[in-house]
Parts: structure tokens; sequence; C-alpha cells
């Protein structure tokens, strides 16, 4: 396989296929990417490739969350520009402010859809187009502060890192709106070698396509509902052999399971009963629960299972 330097031969694409559509399904899009890398917080390996290979159909989003976030994306996308003063925006085009780019040097149909492309004409000649990706958050713990380094998630990170490769302009922002305050930006630098290894990635990811290698199990909920749905029958009849010890894993899992979570609600209940009415619970200056409430319901407690006991 190649290892790199590929070139960027980028064009918009005025009619791109839209998500749901055959064309799109195959496609090798921006958004695709982290699962496809199997760094998506969202879907596994296994489900992206086979809704890709057309063997499940591909996940229907809310209408209500869809039409919330180009609401949404309109804001942020406001409020960039409102921190770049000079800025513009690209007007609406074909009924929509999304621009596709495709990098026809790439070996395998590809789409990066740019949420918004923003215009400096104060900048230098080659940085005047920035990208300008949108996001919504109901929690910003996977981010960190901006400027720090590795602010932004890893999968969003690829993905902002593909549509810096295939459109060409290496300029680029994540604008995340948290539960509270005002939204931050993100400033992601184009790193040519990461971009080429992302590629290198997505041709050896083309190939398994086209030879019908799906990628393995895994533990995730995505691949749970995804092995489900190919199976959606029940035979009366049939039955399927397993050995002893295969047995013995499984119900193992089972039982563990519900030993888990007992213990799980029983450390809650005393935390619960340790914090009274406190909000935090901490080791040291390390965070290990809060307790929070939604509407009038009593509160709840939830632990930080991102908590750095070194630092206790």
């Amino acid at each position: 396989m190649p290892t790199g330097g590929w070139c960027v031969v980028s064009k918009i694409v005025e009619h791109p296929p839209q998500p749901g559509t055959p064309g799109h399904t195959a496609m090798i899009t921006a958004s695709k990417v982290p699962a496809i890398l199997g760094i998506s917080r969202f879907k596994s390996q296994y489900t992206m490739w086979h809704e890709m290979a057309g063997l499940i159909e591909p996940e229907v989003l809310d209408p209500d969350r869809m039409a919330w976030g180009h609401i949404a994306e309109s804001s942020l996308a406001g409020w960039w520009v409102h921190k770049h003063p000079g800025a513009k925006l690209n007007p609406r085009r074909n009924g929509t402010f999304e621009i596709a780019y495709t990098n026809e040097d790439l070996p395998f149909p590809n789409i990066a859809t740019l949420d918004r492309r923003a215009y400096l004409p104060k900048a230098p000649r080659d940085q005047q187009f920035h990208i300008v990706e949108c996001k919504t958050a109901m929690t910003l713990d996977d981010w960190g502060r901006p400027g720090e380094e590795d602010s932004v998630p890893a999968d969003y990170y690829a993905q902002v890192m593909f549509q810096m490769g295939v459109s060409g302009i290496h300029q680029a922002s994540a604008v995340v709106l948290g539960p509270f305050g005002e939204p931050e930006i993100h400033d992601i630098v184009f790193d040519r070698g990461e971009f080429d290894a992302i590629v290198d990635k997505l041709v050896d990811w083309q190939a398994s396509l086209e030879m019908g290698l799906a990628p393995t199990l895994d533990s995730s909920v995505s691949t749970y509902e995804t092995v489900r749905g190919l199976h959606p029958d029940i035979d009366p009849k049939g039955e399927v052999q397993i050995t002893l010890e295969e047995a013995v894993a499984y119900l193992d899992t089972a039982v563990g399971e519900d030993d888990a979570k007992a213990a799980h609600r029983d450390a809650k209940t005393q935390v619960m009963q340790r914090m009274g009415d406190a909000k935090y619970l901490k080791c040291g200056d390390v965070k290990i629960a809060h307790r929070e409430a939604r509407g009038d319901k009593p509160p709840f407690v939830k632990f930080n299972k991102k908590a750095n006991l070194t630092d206790a």
C-alpha cells in the first residue's frame, strides 16, 4: 500500500449524494472516518463496515436532532466570525451552507462536507480559507481547554484532519457548544503525516470492503446492535452447539454482570449517604463524583470515570 505523499486534487461537488442513499453509503466521508479508524465514541468499525457493505441500513437520525444541529451550526459559525472580525462565511448554495469537496487523487470514493467555509481577506493568500466545524455536546468532559494540546476529542480531530486534507484548506477550527456558557473555539493544525497515515488506513478499509473481509467483533453497544440486526429472524428448530468451556465463559459473564451492577448500585448508595447535601466528592483535589438533578427529580450521583488518582 502507499505510505504517504498523497496529492491534493480537490474540487467542490455541486450535488453530493445525500445521506441514506446508496451513493453516500458506499462512499468514505469525513464523518465516517472516526468509525473506520476505530476511534469513534458512537459507532464501531464493525457497524460501519456492515453499513458501507450494504448489509444493514444506515442509522436513521432523529429529525429534530438533525434540525437542531443545522440551527446550531448557524449560531456557532456566527460566533466564530464574531471572534474573527473581518471574516466572512460562505453564502448559501444549492439550498445549503455546507460545502462538499472531493479529492480525485485518492484511490477510493470520498467526500468531505464542511459545515462552513470562512474567508479572511487580510490573511496570507494560502490561509484565506478556513474550515469551521460546528459541534454541540451534552458535556465537555471529552474536551480540553482551547489552546491545550489534544483539546479536541480524537474522533472529531480525525474528521477535521480528513476535511483539511481532502479540501486542501489547511486552517480549521472546531466550535463546540457545551451545556453551559459560551461556545469554545479549538483551532486544529493540519499535519501532512497524520493525513497520509489516515489515507493509508482508508485504502486498506476500502480493500476490505471489496474483498468482503469484515472487522472482528468487539464489546461495543454499536456492534451488539448490529449483530442483532443481522439476524432478525428466529428459527424455532434452530440449534447451535458450543463447548463446555465456552458455556462456562458465557454464563460467568452473565453472572458477573449482575454482580457488577449490584456492586455499582451499592457504591452509589454509600456515596450518596456520605455526601449528604454536598455537590462534590473529592480525594484531595481530585473530583471522584458529583451530585446533579434533572427537573424536579431528586439528585443522583455521577462518578468521574476519568479521575486520575495519581494527582490525589
